[in-house]
Formats: C-alpha cells, sequence, structure tokens
C-alpha cells in the first residue's frame, strides 16, 4: 500500500489536481488479521492521517477502522474472517 499526495498524483499521471471529496471513494486495505488492522491504523496515524473511527469488531463478524489520509482520502483497514488466505 502506499499514499501519494494529490499533487503528486496530478503530476505524475498528467491529470488535472481537481478538487478533493474526501468520500466520495473509500479505499479498503484488507489484512489478514485483528492485529494487523490495528498495525495499519498505528502506520497510518504516525504518517499523518486522521483517525475517524477507531478499529472496532463489526456487525458481520469483521474488524474494521477507518482513517483519511493527509490528504483527506478516507481508507478503512479491514479484516474479513470469511476470506480465505
Amino acid at each position: 500500500m502506499a499514499l501519494w499526495p494529490r499533487a503528486s498524483i496530478a503530476r505524475d499521471s498528467g491529470l488535472p489536481l481537481a478538487a478533493a471529496s474526501a468520500t466520495d471513494m473509500p479505499l479498503g486495505h484488507n489484512v489478514g488479521s485483528k492485529a494487523e488492522v490495528d498495525t495499519v491504523m498505528k502506520q497510518a496515524l504516525a504518517a499523518g492521517a486522521i483517525i475517524v473511527k477507531p478499529a472496532q469488531d463489526t456487525f458481520w463478524g469483521g474488524y474494521a477502522g477507518y482513517f483519511q489520509d493527509p490528504d483527506g482520502h478516507l481508507w478503512e483497514a479491514v479484516w474479513n474472517p470469511a476470506l480465505l488466505p
């Protein structure tokens, strides 16, 4: 997983830098365990993210948390026990 500033993506792709909307499309990062969700959340926080919803058990049996990266993009770190390795 890599997080890049919007300006860098615009420069690299040649697309114009448009107005940001943090919740247009949340990005999900699926991991293999609850502990990995916690690790991703800690790494995101250390990299300048804002924790929007701390990791917790979900109603569907998984474990997930949400954060916004420094550009405001919404990410979900999630463990789904139904996904096979």
